[in-house]
């Protein structure tokens, strides 16, 4: 079983991968959360939005490799 730090590292990569491919405007935001809730469902999707945003924030850390 993936433990609780295993799964919060997992977001944090799968949430720079989208903002890499271009998941920063309001619109690609919405079509990729409409794309996702297919597949895993309202709550998820929010919590990979969520940690978005969050990785936004600190975007300059880990493109210069600072954070993963």
């Amino acid at each position: 079983m993936v433990d609780q730090d295993e799964r919060q590292h997992m977001l944090e990569c799968e949430a720079r991968h989208w903002l890499r491919r271009g998941y920063i405007t309001p619109e690609k935001v919405a079509e990729l959360k409409a794309e996702l809730e297919k597949k895993r469902g309202a709550a998820a999707v929010e919590k990979l939005v969520a940690e978005m945003r969050t990785q936004w924030g600190i975007r300059r850390e880990w493109l210069r490799g600072d954070h993963g």
